[in-house]
């Protein structure tokens, strides 16, 4: 771990602003409310993202602070969120973003789903048409050369859909955005975003494009008109093969009189095969836009519905703002009364905090996804299938068992061996059948009862030793009486 610089003294001045209360931060960065005066006298707030004061020395952080900033400094459309300025005073290094006000698209959703109610289908297309036209701004950025930069947002989710108080639509963090000319790159074997809204191939590892953002958009626009979650389940493996098997329920089959237009919009969205999906932002833009009718129209009826569902949240606002402002005090923190949108949440979090699957997680899900073997047949099942076996070697097998048993007999008695010729007693096969027959037994009552049962005794063994002893008595009984006759 890299030794910490010496604290630096918070700043006051960050390029054009002055810096004022400390609003939030976290993991490597800090977030100040800076202000400055507008041509036109009124002030201008802003938020001011900085390189966390023992790390501005580091020239690994400022090299990612940079990597983000270029990007960002790039994206100018009504419905991004504009960066402002971004440089380096003293020895602070920082990004100015506007400050928004209003809620996220998740959280006026989720209100909504509370409530029972839900987003009206009109607003809902018009919403997801202004993400798409700013996500199509990004994806067509392109260098000074006019090479493209391949800008491929990856976070797209209902959580970066920022609706401001004035009607507006913008789309929010960029901080896992992929670019051709970014210097850090994902670790291999990691995806980034939020995993309920993976695009398939995400979900598979395979190579990506900007379609996976669309295919987020459709997400969105599905749950936005239907009130339920899409692909999210209980477990991030549950949500990831919901994903990879991308079966979309059809919401005229969930909502009566559902319009046939908006489904087609949805339906062409959330195709597993990418090249059967829009292939631009623009493209779905245009029909969602032909969906949601008047543009006018739609946004009041969006600045009407934040009103009721954040009574006052506007006067609240104003009257933060005055305060943080009022009295330069960047030690203290002075939360606002709603989270600050930002155009990257990078930094922000401890490292590897981020949004991501591994690649192990996602090879969880495809051994899962496998068909499982067949359970293995029963040795006495296997036997069966074997090739049979000759009556004549099982024969002469039995034969020489019992020839075996014939001289160990004999060995205990003490008379001589029986010829080969000779046949053992039938009693000792009975006795063999027998204790075979009390094992057997024996291992399935230890079978069903999961308990080992008692070994029946050797019973044969047993004769034999008493047998043996008799033999010997008789001998020695014979011995005596001719030696007494002698």
């Amino acid at each position: 771990m890299r030794p910490l610089a010496p604290p630096v003294a918070p700043p006051k001045i960050l390029g054009r602003y002055e810096v004022g209360a400390k609003i939030g931060g976290g993991g490597m960065a800090t977030v100040y409310i800076g202000f400055a005066d507008r041509e036109d006298g009124t002030e201008e707030h802003v938020a001011l993202k900085v390189i966390r004061d023992e790390l501005a020395h580091d020239e690994e952080f400022a090299r990612m602070f940079v990597d983000e900033a270029k990007i960002l400094a790039q994206l100018s459309h009504p419905n991004v969120i504009h960066t402002l300025e971004y440089g380096v005073t003293g020895h602070h290094r920082f990004i100015a973003m506007e400050l928004l006000h209003g809620r996220t698209f998740q959280e006026a959703w989720e209100l909504l789903a509370s409530k029972n109610e839900s987003v009206p289908l009109p607003l809902a297309a018009w919403i997801c048409a202004r993400t798409a036209e700013g996500l199509h701004s990004a994806h067509e950025l392109a260098d000074e050369a006019g090479t493209p930069l391949s800008v491929i947002h990856r976070d797209v989710n209902p959580g970066n859909i920022f609706l401001t108080l004035a009607g507006e639509v913008k789309l929010i963090d960029f901080g896992l955005a992929k670019a051709r000319v970014r210097l850090s790159k994902s670790a291999e074997g990691i995806v980034k975003g939020k995993i309920p809204y993976l695009a398939p191939e995400q979900a598979t590892g395979k190579a990506i494009d900007r379609r996976i953002d669309l295919y987020a958009l459709g997400t969105t626009l599905w749950e936005a008109c239907t009130m339920k979650r899409l692909f999210k389940r209980a477990t991030d493996i549950d949500t990831l093969r919901a994903i990879r098997e991308a079966k979309v329920p059809d919401a005229r089959e969930m909502l009566p009189d559902f319009p046939e237009e908006l489904w087609s919009i949805i339906a062409r969205s959330l195709r597993i095969n990418a090249d059967e999906r829009y292939q631009t932002a623009a493209e779905m833009q245009a029909d969602l836009d032909a969906f949601a009718g008047d543009a006018r129209k739609r946004r009041q009826e969006l600045i009407v519905l934040l009103e009721r569902l954040y009574p006052g949240q506007e006067a609240r606002q104003a009257s933060w703002e005055r305060a943080a402002t009022a009295k330069r005090a960047p030690m203290q923190t002075m939360p606002p009364p709603v989270a600050v949108p930002m155009a990257s949440t990078a930094m922000l979090h401890e490292p590897g905090s981020d949004p991501h699957i591994s690649s192990d997680a996602m090879e969880s899900v495809a051994a899962a996804a496998e068909p499982e073997p067949p359970p293995p047949e029963s040795k006495k099942k296997q036997k069966t299938d074997e090739s049979p076996v000759d009556p004549e070697k099982k024969k002469s097998k039995k034969s020489k068992k019992r020839r075996d048993k014939a001289k160990s007999k004999a060995r205990l008695s003490g008379a001589p061996p029986a010829r080969s010729s000779s046949r053992p007693p039938r009693r000792n096969d009975d006795d063999d059948d027998d204790r075979d027959e009390d094992r057997g037994r024996a291992r399935r009552r230890e079978k069903r009862s999961g308990r080992p049962a008692p070994i029946a005794p050797d019973t044969s063994t047993s004769k034999r030793w008493i047998a043996g002893v008799i033999v010997v008595a008789l001998a020695a009984l014979a011995y005596f009486l001719f030696s007494g006759r002698k």
